[in-house]
C-alpha cells in the first residue's frame, strides 16, 4: 500500500510511502537508503540477497513487512490533485506507478497464534474436518505457523501442500481439485481475496461441506461463497472442509 504526501519535511513535491510484502516492496525500488541516509543503487544482486535474507526470518514464523520512500515521488512525482482520480482509479497502473522508490528496511512483527487454537484444530481432526490455512503472509511464515498448529506434519513436502495464490491461480481447474482433495493439510500463502473465493468454490463443487472463517473485509467473498462464516481469532484465516 502506498501514500502519496506533500510538504514532508521540508518537500514542495510528493513524497511516496509503501509498505507491504517485502519481496514485492524491494522490486519496486532500484536504490536503496544507508546508514547516513544517503541513496545507493540496487541491483538485482541486491535484491535478490536480500529477498533471501528476508525469506530465512520468515521462516521463523516472523510476519515480514518492507518498507520504502520516494522522496522525489518516484514514478508518482507527476500527480497531483488535477490528474489523481484519473491516474489511480485504474489499479491496472498501479505496477508501473509504485516504482523508482528507496528501500528503507523490513519490520519483524510476531503474532503468536492464541493458545486454544492447536486445541480446536486437534478437535477438528478428531471430528473428520480436514483444516485448510488460507493467509496474506509469506510461504514461509505460513508453514512455519502451520508447523505450529499441526495443520501439515513437520515431514510433510510442503511442495505437494503448500502453494501461493499466484501458484494456485496459474493451475488447471482439475489440478487445484486434485490439490485440495484428501486429509492431509494444506497452506495457501500470498493470498488476495478472489484467490480464497475460489478455493471454496472449487470446494463445494467437490460436494464438500465448507466453513469459512475471517474477520476481515477481504474475508468477504469467500464468506458469501461458503454461506457461513464465524471469526475465530487464528493466526491467518482458515478454511475447514
Amino acid at each position: 500500500m502506498s501514500t502519496i504526501i506533500t510538504g514532508y519535511e521540508g518537500n514542495k513535491g510528493n513524497t511516496v510511502l509503501l509498505k507491504g510484502a517485502p519481496e514485492r516492496v524491494v522490486a519496486k525500488c532500484t536504490t536503496y537508503l544507508d546508514c547516513h541516509n544517503s541513496r545507493k543503487p540496487l541491483s538485482e544482486g541486491d535484491k535478490q540477497k536480500l529477498n533471501a535474507t528476508i525469506q530465512k526470518v520468515s521462516a521463523q514464523g516472523y510476519r515480514v513487512l518492507g518498507i520504502a520512500i520516494g522522496t522525489d515521488g518516484g514514478n508518482m512525482k507527476h500527480i497531483d490533485e488535477k490528474n489523481a482520480h484519473d491516474l489511480l482509479l485504474d489499479s491496472k497502473n498501479y505496477d508501473q506507478l509504485e516504482g523508482g522508490l528507496s528501500f528503507i528496511g523490513y519490520v519483524c512483527i510476531q503474532d503468536p497464534v492464541r493458545p486454544e487454537c492447536k486445541d480446536a484444530i486437534k478437535s477438528c481432526r478428531t471430528a473428520g474436518i480436514n483444516v485448510i490455512m488460507i493467509t496474506g503472509d509469506s510461504k514461509e511464515t505460513a508453514v512455519a505457523i502451520a508447523k505450529q498448529l499441526n495443520i501439515i506434519a513437520e515431514d510433510q513436502d510442503v511442495s505437494k501442500s503448500c502453494f501461493t495464490g499466484n501458484e494456485f491461480e496459474k493451475m488447471t481447474a482439475d489440478q487445484k481439485k486434485n490439490i485440495l482433495k484428501g486429509s492431509s493439510g494444506k497452506v495457501f500463502s500470498r493470498v488476495e481475496p478472489r484467490h480464497k473465493r475460489e478455493i471454496v468454490k472449487h470446494l463445494t463443487e467437490m460436494g464438500e461441506i465448507v466453513a469459512m472463517t475471517g474477520d476481515g473485509v477481504n474475508d468477504a467473498p469467500a464468506l458469501k461463497q461458503a454461506h457461513i462464516g464465524v471469526a475465530m481469532g487464528l493466526s491467518g484465516t482458515e478454511v475447514a472442509k
